[in-house]
């Protein structure tokens, strides 16, 4: 792990007693809305596992667990491997999700989605939401991505993005950029919240994410905005060729 993640797993575990509270508050709740969103195009796409076995996820950078129960309830058989590298998020998932008698099926995993701790073509679904952003390079996440997955198999990411034109545009980059900071800090007693409109500005555009899975391999790529453009699920099959 370089430097830049240890500095992301050092400031997560600092917010860990206070992230989902921030989630749902800096987002309205509508992060609720956005995994349930990512699980039921999940759901409408993804293949069971070969030979009528359970199908087998993977989420990556999973934090507290809430896109892996997510998917837990979209897909009552399945195997979900919640993978994060911020053992206090893990804490915090394993609580959940024995509290929501899921965690027979939802192992938690500590490690690094730059360096996935599985064999390759393990999974039929891999998915991530607000994880992909905080990996560089992003290329070489969707690759380990891709070696994991199947051939056939479903990759799903959620991430934020920003509004290009309008008045929307406007009022939400004061939002982003200006008051959830403000709001993030007084909270979490921390900083870690400068750095969420900080990452977005870095993080590809849409357009750019997509064409970014095309040349690691995946086919059938789409994506979905939602919030105005300030939310995005991207969508993308695995290719047949490579590992």
């Amino acid at each position: 792990m370089n430097e830049q993640g240890r500095s992301v797993r050092r400031m997560f575990a600092s917010v860990a007693p206070r992230y989902d509270l921030l989630n749902h508050l800096l987002s309205l709740n509508l992060d609720r809305l956005w995994r349930h969103r990512l699980a039921r195009w999940a759901g409408e796409t993804a293949r069971a596992g070969g030979g009528g076995s359970p199908l087998r996820i993977l989420d990556a950078g999973a934090g507290t667990g809430d896109l892996s129960l997510a998917l837990a309830r979209q897909f009552p058989q399945a195997q979900i491997a919640a993978l994060d590298f911020v053992e206090p998020m893990l804490e915090r998932l394993k609580r959940k999700t024995e509290a929501k008698s899921k965690g027979n099926r939802i192992a938690a995993v500590c490690g690094d989605a730059l360096q996935l701790p599985f064999a390759d073509r393990t999974f039929e679904v891999v998915a991530s939401a607000f994880g992909l952003r905080n990996l560089s390079p992003v290329a070489d996440a969707l690759r380990e991505m891709a070696r994991v997955l199947r051939p056939g198999g479903l990759l799903l990411i959620l991430d934020f993005a920003l509004p290009k034109r309008g008045l929307w545009a406007a009022v939400y980059r004061l939002y982003f950029f200006r008051v959830l900071p403000k709001i993030g800090r007084w909270i979490s007693r921390t900083s870690a919240y400068t750095y969420l409109p900080a990452s977005v500005a870095l993080f590809p555009e849409p357009h750019q994410l997509a064409d970014l899975m095309g040349r690691e391999g995946f086919l059938d790529i789409q994506w979905r905005s939602m919030a105005g453009g300030a939310v995005a699920i991207h969508r993308g099959i695995r290719g047949h060729t490579g590992a």
